[in-house]
């Protein structure tokens, strides 16, 4: 446990410099919800905190629809960083830069092979989320802390990260769920609106890839977002929706959902059985958990990725 509270005290005593919290490319709420607590914890102990987020991911929110914390960019020319959940500095996107440049670096985060890229790190792979680590992080304040936006962020992320509840748990993830609760976490309404919502829109575009899964030594499926059946589809409407609902159909093990946007293909990586996803993500420059992971590649066709994944997965 001393792990947690020095991880604290590295917060609370950092220079008066601003603070700029980020989380990987294409945030889902573990991301985005651990980077919003603990701008909100910071900013309660008096620190000028801010989280950067792209213009475009900015929607990820919109289920609470605060963004006074949020900016497109740093505008300081001193300034801490801390980068959640991710295990590598690359995975910061366009905001890598900005972590390089910061005076003093700290990274958070529970997946595996962690770099510790930064001047203080905290990884633990064994647990359910980020937003169960800043939890424990931030718990000696007292309950006090958790006020209703705080605890409503890290149900959120642990909500979402373990697919509502369903992989990576313990006896203490559900004990921190209720303790979130009991703090105002309207879990129903997080529940309803990050993970379990659907349009009709939505379920023809489930219908349609149901038909279009293929399989060539393991599972994929293509969403080409120039397609007009799935051009309004969100990137957690695919990835934390519709890819966890393929990936339950019995006999997929290793399956792959690429997101086609022009140039640009981002995969989310699942393993069922095999638990390879991570290592087949770095394959293509990304990273994960074993069962899940993620990467995203420019100029590279489908054709190739799958050609890829096959030779790697018949090692």
């Amino acid at each position: 446990m001393n792990k947690f509270k020095n991880t604290k005290e590295v917060l609370d005593n950092l220079n008066e410099l601003p603070i700029y919290i980020a989380g990987h490319l294409k945030p889902d709420q573990d991301s985005v919800g651990s980077c919003m607590a603990l701008a909100l914890y910071l900013k309660s102990k008096g620190k000028d905190a801010y989280i950067l987020l792209e213009e475009f991911d900015k929607d990820i929110l919109s289920w609470k629809g605060d963004y006074s914390l949020v900016k497109t960019a740093v505008s300081h020319e001193k300034y801490n960083f801390v980068a959640l959940d991710l295990n590598e500095k690359k995975r910061l996107g366009s905001f890598e830069k900005d972590f390089d440049k910061a005076e003093f670096k700290i990274n958070i985060d529970h997946h595996q092979d962690n770099k510790y890229e930064a001047d203080h790190t905290l990884s633990i792979p064994g647990i359910s989320s980020t937003c169960e680590i800043i939890y424990e992080v931030i718990k000696s304040e007292g309950k006090q802390v958790f006020s209703k936006d705080i605890a409503e962020y890290l149900y959120a992320g642990m909500m979402n990260d373990t697919n509502c509840f369903t992989r990576r748990l313990s006896k203490k993830t559900m004990m921190i769920a209720q303790k979130l609760i009991n703090y105002g976490a309207d879990y129903m309404r997080i529940i309803k609106k990050t993970f379990s919502e659907r349009t009709m829109y939505w379920f023809k575009a489930l219908a349609k890839l149901v038909n279009e899964i293929q399989f060539d030594g393991f599972h994929y499926a293509v969403v080409d977002k120039s397609l007009p059946e799935y051009k309004d589809l969100t990137h957690n409407n695919i990835v934390k929706q519709i890819a966890e609902d393929l990936r339950k159909i019995d006999g997929i093990d290793v399956f792959l959902m690429l997101i086609k946007n022009g140039d640009t293909i981002v995969a989310k990586v699942m393993s069922n059985t095999s638990e390879c996803a991570d290592k087949l993500a770095a394959v293509f420059g990304g990273g994960g958990h074993k069962k899940e992971a993620g990467f995203t590649i420019k100029n590279v066709s489908v054709e190739e990725i799958v050609s890829k994944a096959k030779e790697f997965l018949n090692k």
